[in-house]
C-alpha cells in the first residue's frame, strides 16, 4: 500500500482536516471541461467552484464473507478483472466459495432483495436470492444488444434529456437482469466507469447526460437530476426485464456526487453503489433504505480530496451498517479492504489508491464494482 492511510479506522478518518472540494473537469478517464467555469449545484468545472454537501445515504451492511440468504462471498473480484457470473441467480444458501477471482463469480449472485418490488424499483433490505421481475419482462428488446443505444428523450422539468440503454448480448426478455446506472464525470456523457466491459453481457446498463454547468450533474436533493434518475428508472422497468431488487449505481467525480445524493434520497430503491472520487451529502436525516457500498478514492486526489468528502461518508456507512470500528481487512482486488462485522448482505469496502490523482481508475473500478454487485 505504501501508506497506512489505506487502512484507516473510522476514528482515524474522522480526524482528517476538511479541505475545499472542487470538480476540475474530472481529469482522468477523459474529463476536461473549461477551466474557470462557474459551478452550479455545488459542482465545479475547472476547479473554480466548491462542492456543497452531497453524500451517499441509506444504510446497509454485510459480514465479511457473507451476504444475505447464506451466500458466501469472502472476497471481491481480484485484480479488477472482468468477473462473470457462472450460471444464473442462485437460491438462498448458494456459495461463492472463497471469493471472486479473475474471470468469474462462482455461483453468480445471491442474497438479492425481493420483497415485492414495484415497477418503480425496490432495492431496500436484501433478501434470499428471490428475483423481483419488472413490468417490462416479456416485452421484446426493441433495440440492438451489446451496445449503447440512445433512447427517446425524457422531458425533465421542461428540458429534453439524452440517455442510453445497453442490453446484454443474448438478451432474454423473460430473464430479470441486474440494472446498473452509470453517472459520468464532467466533460462528456461517455466519461463513465466502463461497466459494460465487465457486466455488459450480464446486466442492463443505463447512462445519461448531465447538463449542469456544461456537462456535469446537479447533485442537489431537489434538483432535476434526481428527477431524471426517477424517469430513467421508471422507463427501464416498464420496457425491459430487470430485477428491481438489484438496482445499482456507479459514479465518477461529478457522477459520484449524484450517486451520493441518490443513495440518500433514493436509497430504498438501490441495492448497492460504487463511486470513484466521491463526496458527501449534507442532510443525512433524509438517508433511507439499505444498500451495500464500495468506495475508490486516491489519497493524492487534490480535485476531490478524501478529507472533504469520502472521509465523512465512509464512517457514516460503517456506522449505519453496524460494521466494527476497526481496521478493515485487505482483500482482492488490491488495495481494497472490507470492514468486518457489518450486517449480512451489506458490506462496506474501502479502496484507497495512491499516485492516481483525480483519475477514473478503469483498471480497478469496473471489476471491483461488479465483484461486489454480482454477489448481492
Amino acid at each position: 500500500m505504501g501508506s497506512m492511510r489505506a487502512l484507516w479506522s473510522v476514528g482515524a478518518i474522522g480526524a482528517l482536516v476538511s479541505l475545499p472540494l472542487a470538480c476540475s473537469g474530472d481529469a482522468g478517464g477523459g474529463d476536461g471541461s473549461a477551466a474557470g467555469k462557474p459551478a452550479t449545484a455545488g459542482q465545479s468545472s475547472g476547479g473554480s467552484g466548491a462542492h456543497a454537501g452531497n453524500s451517499s445515504g441509506g444504510s446497509g451492511s454485510a459480514t465479511a464473507g457473507t451476504t444475505s440468504g447464506g451466500v458466501s462471498s469472502s472476497g471481491a473480484a481480484s485484480g479488477g478483472a472482468s468477473s462473470g457470473m457462472a450460471g444464473t441467480t442462485p437460491s438462498a444458501g448458494a456459495s461463492n466459495g472463497g471469493g471472486m477471482s479473475g474471470g468469474g463469480v462462482a455461483g453468480g449472485s445471491g442474497g438479492a432483495n425481493s420483497s415485492g418490488a414495484s415497477a418503480g424499483g425496490s432495492g431496500g433490505s436484501g433478501g434470499a436470492g428471490v428475483v423481483s421481475k419488472s413490468a417490462g419482462c416479456g416485452m421484446p428488446a426493441g433495440q440492438a444488444v451489446g451496445s449503447w443505444v440512445e433512447q427517446p428523450k425524457l422531458n425533465v422539468a421542461g428540458t429534453d434529456r439524452q440517455w442510453w440503454v445497453w442490453l446484454p448480448t443474448g438478451y432474454d426478455p423473460a430473464k430479470a437482469y441486474p440494472l446498473i446506472f452509470n453517472f459520468h464525470g464532467c466533460s462528456s456523457a461517455d466519461n463513465i466507469v466502463p461497466m459494460q466491459k465487465v457486466a455488459g453481457d450480464k446486466a442492463v446498463l443505463v447512462r445519461g447526460t448531465g447538463i449542469s454547468d456544461g456537462v456535469c450533474w446537479d447533485a442537489n436533493a431537489d434538483g432535476n437530476d434526481v428527477k431524471f434518475f426517477d424517469q430513467m428508472l421508471a422507463d427501464v422497468v416498464a420496457k425491459r426485464c430487470v430485477d428491481t431488487s438489484r438496482v445499482f449505481t456507479t459514479g465518477y467525480s461529478s457522477g459520484s456526487w449524484l450517486v451520493n445524493t441518490l443513495d440518500c434520497e433514493r436509497g430504498d430503491k438501490l441495492r448497492g453503489s460504487g463511486t470513484v472520487s466521491g463526496g458527501t451529502y449534507g442532510d443525512k436525516s433524509k438517508c433511507k433504505g439499505k444498500y451495500a457500498r464500495i468506495f475508490i478514492h486516491d489519497q493524492d486526489d487534490t480535485t476531490n480530496a478524501i478529507s472533504a468528502g469520502d472521509d465523512k461518508e465512509l464512517p457514516r456507512l460503517v456506522t449505519a451498517n453496524h460494521c466494527m470500528n476497526t481496521t478493515p481487512v485487505m482483500e482482492a482486488p488490491a488495495p481494497c479492504a472490507r470492514y468486518q462485522g457489518c450486517d449480512p448482505g451489506y458490506p462496506v469496502i474501502w479502496c484507497q489508491t495512491m499516485g492516481k490523482m483525480h483519475d477514473r481508475q478503469d483498471n480497478l473500478a469496473p471489476g471491483a464494482f461488479w465483484g461486489l454487485f454480482s454477489t448481492l
